[in-house]
């Protein structure tokens, strides 16, 4: 970037040769499948999605790319996976030749993928648009083989996935290395880490961004997905940490659009393109959603905006109620203080919804808006029901149920001298899942509840909830420590009067062994139910004389090499490697066959 004024580096690259001008969409955050169990909603981040792509081929660009988060959820459905398929495929793949030469490595850069190659060169497939993307904290490998949708997308050629990163000892990205025509462009991913860890990583010097030789020749972009806004002392990273040779820096995770590039300090520009799709009813989902068409020449660069128009409209407002006596006049003289408020707030949700058919949307989801109105009430008589008021807007809104919040004025807390807000420093304080793991464990010591199940597999449900956004993980495991429980039982057969002190054993031999390895292979398994069947009640039967332990079996489909043998490993209650209980797998595969011979194309790799 050198000494180059802002001006200079934000130019117009129009009047350029177009044969050295990278073109390159940029999204981040598109959260494929939130809301798709909603009659309403269930379509809104596909539509848009698609909107992206017809933008990405409109603009004719070099390539696209993703800062993480495609997926809302870290498994999601078939019909999610589908649609994600069907919708690349339609406007990703086609006779269009790519511009762009591949000049690095692709067994480095790709080295966590089935696949390590660029899908543009792979001549099983004909790609016109490249998409290039990291994963985010919605869309990050789980399981114990650590697969995520994003592996999917790669293996089906569809994606480039780069920028997984499993050391946590210390980071080195090394960038993508492209070229079209003069400009070089070196392009460094780094999927979404633990913003704690990572912060920790910076403090200790132990990120490295491998910059290639003849630095000065190329563009430096990263791209990541970490948190960029103080959400706790300890759960971001300062833009000041980022190594001061990058000359832009796409920031995933965020979702209020900042796509305008900003200057920091260290002469590094940020763009935050933010989500597509509001998964939240927050102040910051109510920005305008928008995608950048991004134009690198050499050492310049010009950012431009593009709004979404597919969006469902969002409005936000927030409405503090005047005091009951200022309210009341002449013409409202007859109402109670309860209608008074509900005819104020009428007032305002009718010019929200006004508003929201001014923002000039398209498609389905512009028939019925987004609305949150946050009501603060001076009164207690001036509290409503907020739910029984937004069932009036049935069939008008899509989402009535929360559409209007109602909170009492709280009085702000006056602090003393000394008591004033401390300096917030770079990765100091405590961790909110710790807090929360904390105030389980407090929760259950204060109150002896628990009588079958443990603490600690429980916390480890509620981190996986937390950390990978896995719904079920709490249920998961609950179901599969009542499942342990029952077949203890079934290897004793207690009598029913002393069924409750044998419950009480089994937790107390689990809480003991303190062992979460099973637990975790639970919550890494496919999603499916984990349920007590027939053959798991024969099963008990026939190994009932075992009192010495008991097996734990719960088949993991995706293990192409189980054999006949029976299962062997630790379950709660130790060594089960005597179980006469086969492994059930899916059987051997047959080959796939001759792929034929290679061709390249494209221009290939550049000597």
């Amino acid at each position: 970037m050198g000494n180059s004024t802002e001006e200079d580096l934000c130019s117009q690259t129009t009047n350029r040769d177009d044969g050295d001008i990278l073109t390159i969409l940029v999204a981040t955050d598109i959260h494929l499948g939130f809301e798709e169990k909603d009659p309403i909603r269930d379509q809104d981040t596909y539509d848009t999605f698609e909107e992206i792509l017809k933008i990405a081929s409109a603009e004719e660009v070099d390539f696209i790319l993703l800062g993480g988060d495609l997926f809302h959820h870290s498994r999601p459905s078939p019909y999610c996976i589908f649609k994600c398929t069907e919708l690349l495929r339609r406007y990703c793949l086609g006779d269009k030749p790519v511009e762009i030469e591949f000049l690095s490595d692709p067994s480095r850069n790709f080295h966590n993928v089935y696949n390590p190659t660029v899908n543009y060169e792979d001549p099983n497939l004909n790609v016109s648009i490249p998409v290039f993307s990291i994963h985010g904290n919605h869309d990050d490998p789980t399981g114990q083989k650590q697969i995520s949708a994003m592996d999917l997308m790669s293996t089906s050629g569809l994606i480039n996935y780069f920028g997984r990163w499993n050391n946590f000892d210390k980071v080195e990205v090394e960038p993508i290395l492209l070229k079209k025509g003069a400009t070089k462009l070196a392009l460094y991913g780094l999927s979404h880490i633990k913003d704690e860890r990572l912060g920790r990583l910076f403090l200790d010097k132990k990120v490295k961004m491998m910059a290639p030789e003849d630095q000065d020749d190329w563009f430096h972009l990263l791209v990541w997905h970490q948190n960029r806004a103080t959400r706790g002392v300890k759960n971001f990273i300062p833009d000041d940490s980022l190594p001061d040779f990058l000359d832009l820096v796409i920031w995933g995770h965020e979702h209020d659009c900042r796509i305008e590039p900003e200057r920091k300090h260290n002469d590094v520009y940020v763009s935050q393109p933010g989500s597509s799709v509001a998964t939240s009813l927050a102040a910051g989902e109510a920005i305008p959603k928008k995608v950048g068409i991004l134009k690198v020449h050499h050492k310049q660069f010009q950012m431009i905006p593009v709004d979404l128009k597919t969006v469902r409209p969002f409005i936000f407002e927030e409405l503090v109620l005047k005091n009951l006596d200022d309210m009341m006049n002449d013409d409202n003289s007859g109402l109670t203080p309860n209608e008074l408020t509900l005819e104020v707030v009428t007032k305002k949700v009718e010019s929200m919804m006004e508003e929201a058919k001014q923002l000039g949307r398209v498609g389905k989801a512009s028939e019925k808006p987004l609305i949150r109105l946050n009501v603060k009430c001076r009164d207690e008589r001036q509290v409503f029901n907020a739910i029984r008021f937004g069932q009036q807007y049935n069939g008008r809104v899509a989402n009535p149920d929360d559409m209007v919040k109602c909170q009492p004025i709280k009085e702000p807390v006056r602090r003393g001298k000394g008591d004033g807000k401390d300096k917030i420093t770079f990765n100091d304080g405590p961790v909110l899942a710790d807090r929360v793991e904390d105030i389980i464990s407090k929760y259950f010591a204060e109150n002896d509840t628990l009588k079958g199940l443990s603490i600690g597999p429980l916390n480890e449900g509620v981190k996986r909830f937390i950390d990978s956004n896995n719904a079920d993980a709490v249920s998961d495991v609950a179901e599969f420590m009542i499942k342990e429980t029952i077949e203890y039982l079934a290897t004793r057969l207690p009598e029913i009067e002393e069924a409750e002190n044998m419950i009480l054993a089994c937790k107390t031999v689990r809480d003991e062994q303190e062992n979460l390895n099973t637990i975790r292979q639970v919550l890494d398994k496919p999603q499916k139910k984990r349920s007590v069947t027939n053959d798991d009640v024969s099963q008990r039967k026939s190994s009932k004389d075992d009192d010495d332990g008991m097996t734990i079996d719960d088949d993991d489909d995706d293990d192409s090499n189980a054999s006949a043998s029976p299962v062997k490993g630790k379950g709660l209650w130790g060594d089960t490697s005597n179980s006469s209980k086969p492994t059930r797998g899916p059987g051997s595969r047959g080959g796939r066959g001759s792929r034929g011979p290679r061709r390249a194309r494209g221009k290939g790799r550049a000597n």
